[in-house]
This record gives C-alpha cells, structure tokens and sequence, in this order.
C-alpha cells in the first residue's frame, strides 16, 4: 500500500505529537517536519526521523513539491492562508489544526450522516478541524439535533488542562470561540450558539470535559442516548480515549445536557492533553479518508 507522504507545519505541541503519530502509524511517512528555528526542541526531536528537517519556515518546501501529497498546518489561524495559498499553487491538500475557519469543517465520524460533513470531490482540499472543543462535541450536538425538534439554543463548554494550552491556543481564543460556534450553526441549523473555554490550572492537572447543553421544543430521550452510543463507537475508532461519560439527561422539559471526556493516548503528550490528542487523531483520520477517496477512485495524484 502507498503511503501517504506529509509535511508538518509547526513544531510546537501540537506539531510534535503528530510527528510521533505519524511514525506510528504504518500508513504514513513524516516527510518533513517544519519551524522557524533550528533551535526548537520539536524539530530536535525529530533529528533522524523524519526524512527532511526545515528549520527556516514553510516555502522550503517548495524545494520538494513532487515528494509529498499534503500538509498538517500545526501553526496559528494567523498564518494559515499563506500556507493554503502555497499548498493551491503546488497542488497538495491541507488539513488545517488551526481555528482559522478556512477549509472545509470536517469530523470523521459525523462524514455522510445528517451533519451535511463531506469529503471534498477535490485533491487539492482543505479540511478544518475546527478546534478540540468542536471535534469532541460533534457527536453530542448531532446525535441532539437528530433526536429533537426546535432546537432554540445550544451551548459548549470545554474545559482543558492549562498546561495542555500552548502559546498558538491562547493566542488564538477569539478564533476558537467563533469557529465552535460555526460548528453548532452548522449542524443545528440554530443561530444562537455559544462556547465557552476554561483554561483550567489545576493540579494535578484535569482531563478534557466537553459538555453540550441543548434547549428544544421536544426531546426525544431514549433515541437520543442510543444514538449517542453510536457516535461514540464512531469515535473511539480514531480516539480510543473519548468516552461519553455523563450521558444525555434532561435539566428540565425542554433542556438536555450530556458530557463527553477525552483522556490522551500519551504518544507524546500526557495523558490530560486530551484536547490536543482529539484534534491531532482527527486530522490523520481525516488525511487516511481523503486519500483513500482518490486511490479508491482510480484518480492520479
């Protein structure tokens, strides 16, 4: 089988943890990691293991165009149009770990249901993660907007290790906050959307909750917490340590609420990073379904 040849963007956290993904995972080869200082500890780190080290920024690549099929943007929502518009020019797909709202919002497991999320019929895409707090309430907010009629208001509210939000997270707050809130329009079809972020800085530091809270004219309970199971399954094929851990109840007639927590797999962050490690197992999720969409289509790369 072919692997799937890509460069990373970004040698932060982020950056770094899907570098040790990447060798990890047999479908892939980490063609190159990517910063703006030779003197970062992540591209240290991967010194003899990934086949090309960049250490002066992105247009290095350009050097070797013909020599892999897409990019991991592990950078800010600041700089991600400057690197979708070089992945356009030399036609490679992008998978956007920034709140940058550009590419296409995707989470693997809501593809082809009713959350309207589908793969691009481009090979020359680009796919948003959205933020960790969006890929770890999709599944609650759709399997919500499935089994209920009028939603009228939807909330998420996250809460994160402190330690686990690099500088590119608190820098790109504002970002996070609207990008989530997009996700929900999106799914619900309801404007009034709100999320929240809780850095919190406690120790020993807290794994990742998400809690989704719906308010709706009718609620259909029972279908609602099987359908979420569901969902759940769908997530656990790429994120072994998302689990539904508060299961959807009602706060009163007309609103439910259930909550989700993500534990890492510790490939290269701790185990509370679990926002990161969502976001991270998603995008090499989504890279293997993109890919395969074109060689299961006879397309040519």
């Amino acid at each position: 089988m072919k692997k799937i040849r890509v460069a990373v963007i970004g040698s932060g956290n982020i950056g770094a943890d899907l570098g040790e993904k990447l060798l990890l995972d047999e479908r892939f080869e980490l063609f190159a990691m990517v910063g703006r200082n030779s003197l970062s500890s992540g591209l240290q780190r991967f010194e003899n293991r990934a086949k090309h080290i960049i250490p002066k920024g992105f247009s290095d690549l350009a050097r070797h165009v013909d020599d892999f099929d897409g990019i991991f943007d592990a950078t800010s929502a600041f700089s991600h149009l400057e690197h979708w518009v070089f992945c356009q020019k030399y036609g490679k797909w992008a998978i956007d770990l920034t709140p940058s709202k550009i590419g296409i919002p995707l989470v693997p497991a809501l593809i082809d249901g009713s959350s309207g999320m589908r793969l691009s019929s481009e090979y020359t895409a680009n796919y948003s993660m959205i933020t960790c707090g969006g890929q770890s309430s999709a599944p609650m907010i759709n399997a919500f907007s499935e089994n209920t009629e009028g939603i009228s208001a939807v909330e998420i509210s996250s809460s994160i290790a402190s330690l686990s939000a690099g500088p590119a997270t608190r820098l790109n707050i504002d970002q996070y906050i609207d990008t989530t809130e997009n996700l929900a329009r999106l799914i619900t079809k309801c404007e009034n959307a709100k999320a929240i972020l809780v850095l919190n800085p406690s120790e020993p530091p807290v794994m990742m909750r998400t809690t989704v809270t719906v308010k709706a004219a009718n609620i259909r309970l029972s279908d609602l917490k099987k359908n979420l199971m569901e969902f759940e399954s769908k997530v656990q094929k790429y994120v072994p340590g998302y689990s539904v851990v508060v299961e959807p109840h009602l706060l009163n007639a007309n609103t439910v609420s259930a909550t989700a927590k993500v534990t890492g797999a510790g490939h290269f962050l701790p185990a509370y990073a679990g926002n990161l490690d969502i976001i991270n197992a998603a995008a090499l999720e989504t890279a293997k379904l993109h890919f395969d969409s074109f060689s299961n289509s006879g397309n040519a790369f």
